[in-house]
């Protein structure tokens, strides 16, 4: 009969598998912290800031529910594969808000670092194929990359409307530097354009824009 104090009751020795199941979990474990990235974007209730899982996990909803309706034929796998990957070198690298030009200024630099710390935790053949999607969306080559990248914009867009622009007036983002940055989200697909046009009524019905006018904005 077995112990009660023996661990291994019920689970069959794997041999070399031990090793990468240990790895993988600790990858795992490690991403956990995403959950503690916080981002400028607020809930649509106000309540708090939301994290960066949980805009990876809205934007896959994103994704899921609009790429039947994109005029643009793409891969859904691979869009859902990049946007479940593209943030989580913000565990080591931070989430860097669009509108900061410091935090730009050396965004490529400090996620690329994070990139190899990150994935090199995973067993080699697994952390090829998962920062082979980091990869592909960081370069924007692909179509389902560029679809990705924009669904990624414009859940950070969007997540400021549902909350009423708080987001927007406590960083003194105005609507012209809004649609400089969101451009190439809705030039991506007519579809998207058609999201981006009803949500920008809705800014300017509800009036959600910061007032503050800066220099440097251009239309």
């Amino acid at each position: 009969m077995y112990s009660h104090g023996d661990s291994s009751i019920g689970f069959p020795m794997s041999g070399a598998n031990e090793d990468r199941i240990s790895r993988i979990t600790g990858f795992l474990e490690t991403i956990d912290r995403l959950k503690s990235v916080e981002r400028r974007g607020w809930l649509a209730d106000g309540s708090r800031r939301e994290n960066a899982a949980e805009h990876s996990w809205h934007v896959c909803m994103y994704a899921l529910l609009l790429h039947n309706e994109l005029e643009s034929q793409t891969d859904l796998h691979r869009i859902l594969c990049m946007l479940l990957v593209h943030d989580l070198v913000e565990v080591y690298a931070g989430d860097s808000y669009v509108y900061d030009d410091r935090e730009m200024a050396d965004q490529h630099e400090r996620e690329s670092l994070a990139a190899q710390r990150l994935f090199a935790l995973l067993p080699s053949d697994v952390a090829e194929r998962i920062r082979g999607f980091w990869d592909e969306f960081e370069a924007q080559v692909t179509p389902e990359a560029r679809i990705a990248r924009a669904f990624d914009i414009a859940h950070g867009f969007s997540q400021n409307v549902f909350s009423q622009g708080k987001g927007w007036r406590q960083n003194s983002v105005t609507e012209a530097m809004s649609r400089k940055v969101n451009r190439v989200a809705w030039e991506t697909d007519p579809v998207l354009a058609a999201f981006y046009r009803q949500l920008y009524e809705r800014a300017e019905r509800e009036d959600l824009w910061s007032k503050e006018d800066r220099s440097s904005e251009t239309s």
